[in-house]
C-alpha cells in the first residue's frame, strides 16, 4: 500500500516538475534574447509564461516592454504589479517611487508600501545564500549609519563584500565605485583592494569587471589590460571592442595595422550592440578595399561564434 501511494505521488508530481522545467527553459531563452537586445524575440517567450502566472516572467516581460516602448508602456505596469503581488522583490522595488525610478514615465502603480516588503523578501533570500539579494540590501537598506558618512561607507563595503562572496558579480563594480567616491583610488593599498574585487568577478567571466580592470592599465601594464578587453569582447561585451579600437585611435602616428584594428574593433562594437558615437566608417577610407574585404570576413567569422551579451540581470536592466 505504501509503495502504491509513493507511486501515485510521483505520478502526480512529475507533470508539475515537467511544466516547471519547461517554464524555466522558456524564461531562460527569453533572457538569452534580452542579453542580445532582441526585445521582440524575448517578449513572446516572457508573455507566454506570464499569462500562466509566472512572476519571474511577468517581471522580465515588463522590463522588456520598457525597452520596446510604444503602446506597451500603458500595460506593462499591470505585469509589474502582479509580479510584486506574487512575491517578486525585484518587481516590488520597481514600484517604489524615487528620483531614479520610472513610476511617472511608465505610469507604474507605485506605492511606498512595496519598499519594506522588498527588503523583507531580500533578507529571506540573502539568508538562503542569494548574492543578488544581498547586493540589493546593501544598495537599498538604510540604517542610522547613513547619517554618519564614514560608517555608512564601511557598512556598504562590508555588505557588498558579502554579496560578492555570495556570487553577485555586480558587487565588484559597486565596491570599485564606493572606493573611488570615498577614498583615494590612487593610494596603492586602496587600488589593490579595488583591483582584488574586480579580479574576483573577472575570473568568474563577468565582462563589466574586465572593463574596469582596464582602468588600471597604468598600474598593471597595457598588455595585461588589453587581455582583459579582448576577453570581454570574446564574451560578447561591446565595451571590450570599443576600448580596443579607442586605444589605436588615440595614437598619433598610426600604421596600417592601427587603422585595421580601429576599423575592425569599431565594427564589432556596433555589431555587438555597443556605442555608435564614433567614426569607424570614415576610417574605412584609410584602408585598401581588399584589406577591408578581409577584415569584414574576419568580423563575420567572429560573430558566428560570439553573440552579444550585455550582462543584464535583475539589478541593472533599464
Amino acid at each position: 500500500m505504501k509503495s502504491l501511494l509513493t507511486h501515485l505521488t510521483l505520478l502526480a508530481i512529475m507533470p508539475l516538475l515537467f511544466f516547471g522545467q519547461a517554464a524555466f527553459a522558456s524564461v531562460q531563452k527569453g533572457l538569452a534574447w534580452t542579453q542580445q537586445g532582441e526585445w521582440w524575440e524575448a517578449e513572446p517567450l516572457f508573455l507566454a509564461e506570464a499569462e500562466k502566472g509566472n512572476p519571474e516572467a511577468m517581471f522580465w516581460l515588463a522590463k522588456t516592454q520598457m525597452r520596446m516602448g510604444g503602446e506597451r508602456i500603458f500595460t506593462l505596469g499591470r505585469w509589474m504589479e502582479e509580479s510584486a503581488e506574487l512575491g517578486n522583490p525585484w518587481a516590488m522595488i520597481e514600484l517604489v517611487d524615487g528620483p531614479n525610478t520610472y513610476c511617472s514615465f511608465f505610469m507604474l502603480p507605485c506605492d511606498d508600501k512595496w519598499f519594506d516588503k522588498a527588503i523583507e523578501k531580500w533578507q529571506q533570500l540573502a539568508a538562503n545564500g542569494d548574492g543578488k539579494a544581498m547586493f540589493m540590501l546593501a544598495k537599498h537598506k538604510d540604517t542610522w549609519r547613513k547619517y554618519v558618512p564614514y560608517l555608512a561607507h564601511r557598512t556598504r563595503v562590508a555588505q557588498y563584500e558579502q554579496a560578492l562572496e555570495m556570487g553577485a558579480n555586480r558587487a565588484a563594480i559597486a565596491l570599485y565605485n564606493e572606493l573611488s567616491r570615498h577614498q583615494d583610488i590612487k593610494d596603492p593599498a586602496i587600488r589593490e583592494q579595488a583591483l582584488g574585487y574586480l579580479t574576483i568577478a573577472a575570473k568568474r567571466g563577468y565582462a563589466p569587471a574586465m572593463i574596469k580592470i582596464y582602468n588600471f592599465h597604468e598600474y598593471i601594464g597595457m598588455d595585461k589590460a588589453k587581455v582583459q578587453l579582448r576577453h570581454a569582447m570574446e564574451l560578447g561585451y561591446a565595451e571590450g571592442a570599443f576600448h580596443l579600437a579607442f586605444i589605436n585611435e588615440k595614437l598619433k602616428n598610426k600604421t596600417q595595422e592601427n587603422w585595421e584594428k580601429i576599423y575592425k574593433y569599431y565594427q564589432l562594437t556596433d555589431k555587438l550592440g555597443g556605442r555608435t558615437d564614433h567614426g569607424y566608417l570614415k576610417n574605412k577610407a584609410q584602408l585598401p578595399q581588399a584589406v577591408v574585404a578581409i577584415l569584414d570576413q574576419e568580423i563575420t567569422e567572429f560573430l558566428t561564434k560570439v553573440k552579444t551579451n550585455r550582462f543584464y540581470d535583475e539589478t541593472n536592466l533599464y
